[in-house]
């Protein structure tokens, strides 16, 4: 009998409780797959006993099924539909192990809230699949716990934000929620917002705004908006009122939870903490529908005096810009978002929300973007007299300054300590802003100061040898088809050429072009999975890395879903390297973080063998 799995209708089994750190689940699920058969179904057998066993590949699928439903019914506006599939995912098995692999997975999955509860071990989180069913059965009675709040530095300045960090299992309730509002929210979506939108990003809404900005009629004028204190006050009621959640109790709970600061506890009336899973969605829902409010009184196609009004607008989060082809369009459409903002509990910071021209030019999401006259030294050849710039803004340059400098003054005693330092940095820069063209003569300078700081991190360490002496200890030959013949690094004889261990060579860095998305393009439809999938991988840059990763068709071997979906991937050696095993192709397969433990841990010796066949 515990060799079958149980058969099942549309409803989902009922764990049964073996004791409290152990779940059998057992169910067989019909799954319409998209095929050449529009009426064939895929059996799948969900069976788990831990943490360990749960097949993830069944888990994605079943998930990811029920997601391409919700965003079918929201395309039909049926609601009702909606309503019974969200909640369906929130209760089944694989939506709450789901939603508590996010949890642990994500960059905070370490860190408690008031409780000081944290799920390290694989029992915690099986045991954790039952609690949270345990809450999602009975979401009438659910209470959240406080947050707790923490005082954290804001990107690139020395100014504190607050920090709402929620309990671990406040976290799974928001995740596995998150898992079936998401859909709903990206249908209904602006076209042109990209801030935490899944396979959305940066670098998609700065392509946007250069397929704007780079034509010889392009807007003149741009409003910079910045919203006061978004996150902190946006009102509850519209929340409420707008979020497309089937159990609204629960959201209330998550909004009304307060916070604890400094050992005393304060209400929470307006906004959502920045720290839950599920706040920036409940930014975007709050925002969505600022472009349908300004095109509803200038629509794109239609002229007014003077022209076309050229307005196109581009936001991420509650970063926003929009264009327009005069000074007196802008300051009405201005109005227009103060208006739609004040039903939302918001209004536009005064100070900071300013009209600019491109000529001046204006930052955005870390880059400087401006038209400057044509100069051959700079730029590629155009038949413009003018050329779009774009390039890190100076605040993101100073940023990065201060990180070299805090690295390379703090006296690391040697070289290697600086490298595994600085790499992280500069590969992430420059892999950021490296979707310019322009971003290259920054990588220069940067490349310049760098090796000026290094030379005085020698001289400060031999300060009694002659410098020319000294720096030929920490410089190696780099690669001969450069510019640069000689990098910064551990100077060893037996080090193998291609992993020796040198400092990033910013100035080499080069340009790469970001495509545009296609707009209409859902991520939670199965038909546009493969878009989606493709769009990650060829972003994909490390020679080796992508070498694995294309083996394995960029899918983890063990549950078949992407190695790009957010989780951290790991490097497995088949055979084990104190067993002799090599740092090869044939050696190494690409795991999930959760994967890989699955493996080493030697809970899934039936996937392992699977494999290593």
């Amino acid at each position: 009998m515990l060799d079958e799995p149980v058969e099942t209708n549309s409803k989902l089994a009922t764990p049964v409780i073996i004791n409290s750190n152990l779940i059998l689940v057992r169910t067989t699920y019909h799954l319409h797959m998209r095929n050449n058969s529009k009426n064939q179904t895929t059996k799948l057998s969900i069976k788990a006993t831990g943490w360990q066993e749960i097949n993830w590949k069944e888990v994605n699928i079943r998930v990811q099924d029920l997601q391409d439903k919700i965003v079918k019914a929201t395309m039909k506006n049926n609601m009702n539909e909606v309503y019974r599939l969200q909640e369906k995912l929130i209760t089944s098995f694989e939506g709450k192990a789901l939603a508590i692999r996010r949890v642990v997975t994500s960059q905070g999955g370490k860190t408690p809230g008031v409780d000081n509860v944290t799920w390290l071990t694989p029992a915690d989180r099986f045991k954790a699949i039952k609690e949270l069913g345990l809450i999602t059965k009975d979401y009438n009675s659910y209470e959240s716990s406080p947050l707790k709040r923490v005082m954290i530095p804001k990107s690139n300045s020395t100014e504190l934000r607050p920090l709402g960090i929620p309990t671990i299992m406040d976290r799974a309730v928001q995740a596995v929620y998150h898992l079936a509002i998401d859909p709903v929210v990206e249908v209904r979506s602006d076209p042109n917002s990209y801030g935490f939108r899944k396979g959305r990003s940066q670098h998609d809404a700065i392509a946007y705004i250069r397929s704007w900005m780079d034509k010889t009629h392009s807007p003149e004028y741009i409003l910079v908006t910045d919203i006061a204190k978004c996150m902190d006050k946006i009102s509850h009621d519209f929340l409420l009122a707008n979020t497309p959640i089937c159990h609204k109790h629960v959201l209330k709970e998550w909004l009304k939870s307060g916070f604890i600061f400094e050992g005393h506890k304060y209400s929470t009336d307006a906004g959502t903490p920045q720290g839950g899973v599920i706040s920036p969605t409940l930014c975007n829902i709050a925002l969505n529908g600022v472009e349908a409010a300004i095109h509803e009184v200038y629509p794109l196609n239609k002229n007014v005096k003077g022209g076309r009004p050229k307005i196109y607008v581009c936001r991420f989060a509650d970063d926003m810009i929009i264009t327009g082809i005069n000074e007196e369009i802008l300051h009405h459409v201005k109005e227009i978002v103060q208006e739609f903002l004040a039903i939302r509990g918001l209004e536009l910071k005064e100070a900071k929300t300013k009209i600019v021209t491109i000529q001046k030019g204006f930052d955005f999401l870390g880059f400087n973007i401006s038209r400057k006259p044509f100069n051959p030294r700079l730029n590629n050849h155009t038949n413009q007299p003018t050329v779009l710039i774009i390039k890190p803004s100076n605040k993101s340059i100073k940023s990065l300054i201060s990180k070299i400098k805090m690295i390379i003054g703090s006296n690391k005693p040697e070289i290697g300590i600086l490298v595994k330092e600085l790499n992280p940095v500069l590969r992430g820069w420059a892999n950021y802003f490296k979707i310019s063209y322009h971003s290259q003569a920054t990588f220069i300078k940067i490349g310049h100061y760098l090796w000026t700081s290094m030379i005085n991190w020698v001289s400060r360490k031999h300060p009694e040898t002659s410098i020319i002496k000294a720096v030929k200890q920490y410089i190696v030959q780099g690669n001969t088809r450069s510019r640069h013949k000689w990098v910064w690094g551990v100077n060893k004889a037996d080090k193998v050429k291609e992993n020796r261990e040198v400092i990033l060579n910013i100035a080499e860095v080069k340009p790469v072009v970001h495509p545009l998305l296609k707009l209409s393009r859902n991520p939670y439809l199965l038909e546009d999975k493969i878009y989606f999938d493709k769009r990650i991988i060829e972003k994909s840059s490390a020679k080796f890395r992508e070498a694995i990763y294309k083996k394995y068709n960029h899918l983890c071997p063990v549950c078949q879903e992407s190695l790009h979906n957010g989780e951290n991937v790991e490097l497995h050696h088949i055979i084990p390297v104190k067993e002799g095993g090599k740092y090869t192709m044939s050696n190494i397969q690409p795991l999930h973080q959760i994967c890989h433990q699955n493996i080493t841990h030697g809970a899934a010796n039936k996937i392992k063998n699977k494999i290593i066949k």
